[in-house]
């Protein structure tokens, strides 16, 4: 005796040992000998699984109502990727396999964030919903200039950003434009304006020779004359007092005008540096990392710049090896600025 087993639609065959029949097998034989059945079948409700991420890129789906045969799941876009299309569900059709996607997670950018000193050439890009890849473009205030993520070295008043794959632009900005600051030989010989900012002028004097330099920075940031010494400028500073502090000195050029010093500590593992203000050795703190003295330089005004009286001798940074097996609390580098450590 022979039967035909067929299940109802989103329904399919599963034989006893738990395994599924060929998917498009719709129906099964059965023979009956010496009064058993050849073997056992039942019918289960076909599963659809979950969907593969790559059904919708940039998406997550949600199946609250399970993923069998005619359940939906709901397409949500992972931001900053924004639902576009006719449907946000998927159905679980007879065949096993999720229905077409009607709708798509579109990668996209918001209007761009304002950019201080700077105007837009692009109307459009006051607005939202801009392509991956779309360009917004921008020209500087006069006495700025355009620094972009891409750090191009030639200095423009044209500032370009562009809408990433992240949903987010590239940094740009609009910084002042400022003159290169005058050499440490003309330190206490000159008075600025406005620093060494665009349109700020400087004058050096020599006050002795009654001498006077005239120079503004301009908008490319070049001093319209360089600073350069006094003609009849003679002279020298007193030698650095050695020992001061812990620091001596050493002058192969001596120490007239323009002459450079290298300080040293006495005791070393030590470095020669300029304490923050109101700060001594004894107070000071690892993450305050005080300037190092490379060199110090006699100026103009035939006085030591930086001054011999504020460098002091701190103990240097050194790397000290921890052994292979410490694991304690010691035994870790810790980045000293770092908002945790501070």
């Amino acid at each position: 005796m022979e039967c035909a087993i067929a299940c109802k639609k989103g329904f399919v065959l599963q034989a006893s040992s738990g395994q599924y029949l060929r998917p498009l097998q719709k129906e099964i034989l059965l023979t009956c000998s010496s009064g058993r059945w050849d073997r056992a079948v039942s019918c289960v409700a076909l599963d659809c699984g979950v969907p593969d991420p790559s059904l919708v890129s940039h998406a997550t789906f949600s199946c609250s109502e399970g993923t069998t045969f005619l359940k939906r799941c709901a397409v949500s876009c992972v931001p900053p990727a924004k639902l576009q299309g006719l449907s946000p569900w998927l159905t679980c059709l007879e065949d096993g396999l999720w229905s077409l996607p009607e709708a798509y997670c579109k990668l996209e950018c918001d209007a761009p964030p304002a950019i201080p000193n700077a105007s837009s050439l692009l109307p459009r890009c006051l607005q939202g919903q801009h392509d991956v890849g779309s360009v917004c473009r921008y020209e500087c205030k006069r006495g700025y200039y355009a620094l972009e993520s891409t750090e191009r070295t030639l200095r423009t008043t044209f500032l370009k950003i562009q809408c990433l794959e992240g949903g987010t632009w590239t940094r740009g900005s609009c910084v002042p434009v400022a003159c290169e600051p005058p050499a440490p030989v003309f330190e206490g010989m000159y008075e600025c304006t406005n620093g060494f900012q665009f349109n700020s002028q400087c004058v050096l004097s020599c006050h002795r020779e009654g001498q006077r330099l005239l120079t503004r920075c301009t908008k490319e940031g070049l001093w319209t004359e360089e600073f350069r010494l006094c003609e009849k400028l003679q002279g020298e500073c007193p030698p650095p007092p050695s020992g001061l502090n812990s620091v001596e000195y050493k002058c192969e050029q001596g120490f007239g005008i323009g002459a450079v010093c290298s300080p040293s500590c006495m005791i070393p593992p030590n470095d020669p540096v300029i304490l923050p203000e109101n700060v001594t050795t004894d107070t000071l703190e690892h993450w305050m990392e005080p300037v190092k003295v490379q060199s110090i330089v006699c100026t103009g005004r035939r006085q030591w710049h930086p001054d011999p009286v504020l460098v002091h001798c701190i103990q240097s940074c050194e790397v000290i090896p921890f052994a292979a097996d410490c694991d304690s609390e010691e035994c870790t580098c810790r980045d000293p600025k770092a908002e945790e450590n501070q």
